[in-house]
């Protein structure tokens, strides 16, 4: 069966926030909870973690898999540019 998970650009954010704190030591799960609490955006199940990872981490031994052009990040760095997403 097929899940669905939304996050918001505020969620995004605070994940990679989470994981820029780890990295400067400060301790942190590097994770939010995820309710249904809007009725246009259910996310199966219903209560989820999400937990982010470095991509070092995530990608050690295997190769990261295709990403169309337009999204792949220019910069390391993806509050690169003034702040503003690339």
């Amino acid at each position: 069966m097929k899940g669905q998970l939304y996050l918001s650009r505020r969620n995004l954010l605070v994940l990679l926030s989470k994981l820029d704190r780890k990295k400067a030591g400060e301790i942190t799960a590097c994770t939010i909870i995820k309710t249904n609490n809007k009725p246009e955006f259910q996310n199966s199940p219903e209560i989820i973690a999400v937990t982010a990872v470095e991509d070092e981490e995530y990608y050690e031994g295997v190769e990261a898999g295709f990403m169309h052009p337009l999204d792949t990040p220019k910069s390391k760095d993806p509050l690169d540019n003034n702040g503003s997403m690339n």
